[in-house]
């Protein structure tokens, strides 16, 4: 497996950015992003008309190295999950609420906010800070997430656990929910500020459902699911989840968990295809990144959903008609 690491937007570029990874292989992200987070958050945040603070963030360098981040084996997917039991309430509210707790030495936008910043896969959704080529549409999408260690964290001996990053878009033609990809174990590797590769770090698969990650500042976990072929012109709606809980990292140990203090949020980028290799810029303007949560003992779901307003779909709309949400 080639390995490009590709700079992204929402994760770097916005007023609030998105964050995510390369075309046609699992990729890596980073990019430039606004660091003023006392903006209020009273609507869902959209993006596509902002343009991005300055940043001295530079562009990862594309790396071609399948051994130095193997991805880990699949194991079962969870027993419990708490994608069952998440109303769909909750995924509107989380799209209006700010993060639940903020990572040690916060930079970004996204770290205290979610954001819309593509709300439909075509070249007139991009935001217009954007620089580089404008396809008129998107023909894949990456899906995302990142694991940070949180302010006031006091744990040694946790991990955060994910699992079963899901992807799911609402059909134009037939107002029906398609579920386009899992990556049951997400594809995980490590970074440090200020975004650049860091290594395969310490991925670890649990018998339990996915994968464990241990964030230690300055160093974060940023990981893939799969890139996914979609019809442009079909995209009513997207919706990103993936589960995630703490984890003991060594059970000879006292369990700290309760100290524990470490946040996971979702997101998805959409890119070109259909022979446009890039945007120019080596970065996808990025699709949203969801609601930054904190990890717990019990199995919790980190979500991203984004109507399409080109084609007049509301949250309200999909209040009525939800996802899947297990």
């Amino acid at each position: 497996m080639t390995r490009i690491a590709i700079p992204s937007a929402l994760l770097i570029s916005l007023v609030l950015s998105a964050c995510g990874g390369g075309g046609a292989s699992d990729a890596a992200t980073t990019a430039s992003a606004s660091q003023n987070a006392s903006t209020s958050l009273n609507t869902v945040l959209d993006d596509s008309t902002s343009a991005p603070a300055s940043s001295t963030e530079p562009a990862a360098t594309p790396t071609t190295s399948p051994s130095s981040a193997p991805a880990p084996a699949v194991p079962a997917a969870p027993t419990s999950s708490a994608a069952a039991t998440t109303a769909i309430d909750q995924v509107i509210g989380d799209m209006n609420a700010k993060s639940e707790a903020i990572a040690i030495d916060p930079r970004y936008e996204w770290q205290y906010q979610p954001a819309i910043v593509m709300h439909a896969p075509r070249g007139d959704a991009i935001p217009s800070w954007w620089t580089g080529n404008r396809p008129e549409w998107t023909y894949s999408v990456l899906t995302w997430f990142t694991t940070q260690e949180a302010q006031g964290n006091a744990a040694t001996n946790s991990r955060v656990q994910v699992a079963n990053l899901r992807f799911y878009v609402l059909s134009q033609a037939t107002r029906t929910w398609k579920q386009l990809d899992t990556k049951s174990a997400p594809y995980s590797e490590m970074w440090s500020y200020p975004f650049a590769y860091a290594g395969a770090g310490s991925v670890r698969s649990e018998s339990s459902g996915g994968v464990s990650i241990k964030p230690d500042y300055p160093n974060f976990y940023h990981g893939y699911g799969n890139s996914i072929s979609i019809d442009p012109t079909d995209v009513r709606a997207v919706y990103v989840s993936m589960d995630f809980r703490l984890a003991v990292e060594n059970t000879s140990k006292p369990d700290d968990r309760d100290s524990a203090k470490y946040v996971v949020n979702a997101g998805a980028d959409y890119w070109p295809g259909k022979g446009q290799a890039t945007w120019s810029l080596g970065y996808a303007p990025g699709i949203g990144t969801g609601r930054t949560k904190l990890a717990t003992k019990d199995w919790r779901t980190a979500t991203l959903l984004v109507p399409n307003k080109n084609y007049g779909s509301t949250m309200e709309e999909i209040r009525k008609n939800p996802p899947p949400l297990n």
